[in-house]
């Protein structure tokens, strides 16, 4: 094992080799999450693992060498954000099936069991942060109450700038404490990292605070597009159509569709999409079990069932029923 040390003398980097089934499975545990691993071809296992703090956060750069399974119990009170550099790796959490590559970015939220298939060419940048940093910065920073648990939910992120900007950061992060860890472990510095990544994950990756976030955090939008956005968020039950809106806010579609395009980076038709869904989400995981979806649905202002079930399946990796499900389970 090999280190890098701050002047201070601290530990910055972390470089971890071992072909040792349980030192890596005890290595690795203790940096992110205790967990079982099945080894598919143990002679060509050779783990290269890079670690460091970035303020109470965890970075580890990950390869086995190996395919392998990695079952991790639940996570009782962190995320794991995880980006591919390399290769394709299935994950199924809580149940839903998906996928992790070098043009997306997965989370795993506290409280879901998951399960990780590596093949021998993956290479992942695994960051590791607390529950109450998302809790806090809610709180703190956007004076949004927490009222419910922060979950993030899995979607589509191809053609996005989120994952390209987040393997940026933290390959950035990598080589500033290589070149100067006197500088990059500096506590202060360290916070403002970390409060950077929670920033990122909280306002450009769809969560349950998501459309708060949008309503209470963007004051630099103009005064169309944040009335607009009240009239959304107090209208979920009615049908309301873009000519409408702008009618309501007293301003012309076109300049209501270039507000919305250009302060929050999404038309008028997809921000009330986005609502919807937001809700029928927190409807159906707070629900009856007995409680029809339909119902739900009509509740949240959707009458087209088949294309908004689509929708759903796209932002959260399955349909409304099986959550509903998940919920009876």
């Amino acid at each position: 094992m090999l280190t890098a040390t701050d002047t201070s003398g601290r530990t910055a980097l972390r470089d971890f080799k071992s072909t040792n089934a349980d030192e890596i499975v005890d290595f690795v545990g203790k940096q992110l999450a205790p967990h079982a691993l099945d080894i598919f071809n143990p002679a060509q296992m050779d783990v290269n693992l890079r670690c460091m703090n970035v303020g109470d956060a965890q970075l580890v750069d990950i390869r086995y060498g190996s395919e392998v399974v990695i079952e991790p119990i639940d996570l009782d009170s962190h995320f794991l954000i995880h980006a591919a550099l390399s290769g394709r790796t299935e994950i199924c959490s809580a149940g839903v099936q998906g996928l992790i590559q070098p043009d997306n970015l997965y989370i795993t939220c506290p409280g879901r069991t998951t399960r990780i298939r590596m093949t021998d060419q993956c290479q992942h940048l695994t960051v590791k942060i607390a529950q109450s940093a998302f809790e806090d910065y809610l709180t703190q920073c956007l004076h949004i109450p927490v009222n419910r648990p922060v979950l993030f939910h899995p979607g589509n992120e191809n053609g996005r700038e989120l994952p390209q900007v987040w393997r940026n950061l933290l390959q950035h992060l990598i080589m500033q404490m290589e070149f100067a860890p006197g500088l990059i472990s500096a506590q202060h510095t360290q916070r403002q990292y970390a409060m950077l990544m929670v920033e990122m994950l909280l306002n450009h990756y769809c969560n349950t605070y998501s459309d708060q976030i949008a309503l209470h955090g963007n004051d630099v939008a103009p005064w169309h597009v944040r009335r607009a956005r009240e009239i959304i968020h107090d209208s979920i039950e009615e049908a309301i159509s873009v000519s409408d809106l702008a009618v309501r806010v007293g301003v012309s579609v076109r300049s209501l569709q270039n507000g919305f395009r250009q302060f929050l980076g999404q038309t008028p038709v997809e921000y009330v999409r986005r609502h919807r869904l937001e809700k029928l989400h927190a409807t159906l995981a707070r629900s009856d079990p007995k409680a029809s979806v339909t119902e739900m649905m009509l509740d949240c202002g959707i009458v087209n069932f088949g294309r908004y079930a689509q929708y759903y399946r796209q932002q959260y990796g399955c349909s409304p029923s099986q959550t509903l499900r998940n919920r009876r389970r």
